[in-house]
């Protein structure tokens, strides 16, 4: 699994790259607190294009920052896609790495070719919770000063359950733990993404892919009313999924994939 460090101005990116030459270039943006290793699947299946999947700061084996806002998280990743100056670069990003990506494309959406947006956490319009106070992972937010070990954060995560537990929430957990000890600082309610102030922003053709809200989704529809006909380079696709799209209905999101680099 060929790894490389790219030495932005403000910190140490880690990555992945398939060491393939290719027309076309993909970057992948992680969500949550993952790093690049949750794209493994998919880099096996678009093994043919030039694939770089990327650490953001703070996850993974990438280095630290002063400052966690959006803004700084993102811009050693878009230094590192203008460092590699593919002719024809794309970037996907899954869920909080989706608004990673929007940020992207805000920045340097002019010299990219695609953007995909997975699912992107704009879910500020939500009554009855808790996202409005806390920021964007109000559970995460409350449990994690009581965190003195990882251990700490599976039971918080997961519940005292332990036949409830599997493989993937427990990693899920640690993940969380790890991040928590850096970029944590980043998710205050401050941070809830200007969703309108983004789609208006965006500069480059953008799919956003959006999964049914009664089943977990994170685009509703007051946030679709608002943002559907701001900017005509947005195109949504709508599926009947859980948050998890890729892997839920992996031919239809491929299929998507295949749409945005055959643009």
């Amino acid at each position: 699994m060929p790894e490389y460090t790219f030495k932005s101005t403000t910190t140490n990116l880690n990555y992945f790259h398939n060491d393939v030459k290719s027309e076309k270039a993909i970057f992948l943006v992680p969500g949550g607190w993952s790093d690049w290793r949750s794209w493994w699947q998919f880099t096996e299946d678009f093994s043919q294009y030039s694939l770089y999947a990327i650490d953001p700061p703070g996850r993974g084996k990438s280095g630290d920052l002063d400052n966690f806002d959006l803004d700084s998280l993102v811009q050693p990743m878009a230094d590192l896609i203008e460092s590699i100056n593919h002719p024809n670069s794309y970037v996907i990003g899954h869920s909080y790495g989706a608004l990673m990506a929007c940020e992207i494309g805000m920045k340097i959406g002019e010299k990219l070719s695609g953007l995909l947006a997975e699912d992107p956490g704009w879910v500020i319009t939500y009554e009855g919770t808790d996202i409005k106070e806390w920021g964007p992972v109000p559970n995460v937010l409350k449990n994690k000063q009581d965190w003195k070990t990882s251990l700490d954060a599976v039971y918080s995560m997961n519940g005292p359950d332990k036949d409830s537990w599997d493989m993937n929430s427990i990693i899920f957990a640690l993940n969380v733990y790890e991040a928590s000890l850096n970029s944590m600082k980043l998710l205050n309610v401050e941070d809830n993404q200007d969703f309108e102030r983004i789609c208006n922003g965006l500069k480059v053709k953008t799919y956003i892919a959006r999964a049914n809200t009664e089943k977990g989704g994170m685009i509703p529809d007051q946030v679709m009313e608002k943002i559907e006909n701001l900017n005509p380079l947005i195109e949504f696709q709508e599926f009947d999924t859980g948050h998890g799209i890729r892997s839920e209905m992996p031919n239809e999101y491929y299929d998507l994939v295949n749409k945005m680099l055959n643009h």
